[in-house]
């Protein structure tokens, strides 16, 4: 979304998970943890990964600008950490509660309290989305934190598919529902969610998506 928005030009290159791309050693070598996703700069021979790294990296290189002003940056340094390894973080324990809390019980007990905590971690956010100035994380205008915000949100309303996050309180997250259909309904992130064969609604009670299983594994 962010390269699409930014009008950089950038090609996907499919791994294939189920197949045990993720350990094949060739990506190891890009992302010696073996996790999505990685960005290789073919130009400068890098390879960058975590997303917050990639994002801020994105940051700098489609706002310069904007991220050279010491009370944005801040911001959004701040924000981007809290969205990686507050929000991100823990949403991931909703995920993959098993690993954590093996039994059952302990697995729904720890996955209630874990959403306990995402929707007061979304109270700040909508907090801070509320300056008055458009429907931006930051009152500067957009940045890299509205799509990262918008993925993660839609995360947490479907997945994991046995056990779906629930409806989330919109008449108390006024300004995140609005930063969220705005976003939605930019060509540019309608373009990048096309590419992953998501249509329908995106972040707002979004829509499951219709993939073909062929383009998500890279196999025939």
């Amino acid at each position: 979304m962010v390269l699409e928005r930014a009008g950089l030009g950038y090609r996907d290159v499919l791994v294939d998970r189920a197949g045990g791309g993720l350990d094949d050693p060739a990506f190891r070598r890009l992302n010696p943890q073996g996790l999505l996703p990685v960005l290789v700069d073919e130009h400068q021979g890098t390879a960058l990964f975590e997303t917050g790294a990639i994002l801020l990296t994105l940051g700098e290189r489609c706002h310069p600008e904007r991220l050279a002003m010491a009370t944005t940056r801040s911001a959004l340094l701040a924000w981007l950490f809290f969205l990686s390894n507050t929000l991100h973080a823990e949403l991931r324990l909703c995920f993959y509660t098993a690993r954590f809390a093996p039994e059952p019980e302990a697995a729904r007990a720890l996955r209630g309290q874990v959403r306990l905590r995402l929707l007061k971690h979304l109270a700040l956010l909508e907090a801070q989305a509320d300056h008055g100035r458009g429907p931006w994380l930051l009152p500067e205008g957009e940045s890299v934190l509205d799509p990262y915000l918008a993925c993660l949100v839609r995360w947490l309303q479907l997945y994991p598919l046995d056990d779906p996050g629930p409806e989330l309180p919109w008449e108390r997250l006024p300004c995140l529902e609005a930063l969220l259909k705005d976003l939605a309904a930019q060509p540019a992130i309608r373009r990048a969610a096309s590419c992953e064969g998501i249509t329908g609604r995106l972040f707002v009670a979004p829509d499951y998506p219709q993939l073909d299983l062929r383009a998500v594994t890279g196999r025939g």
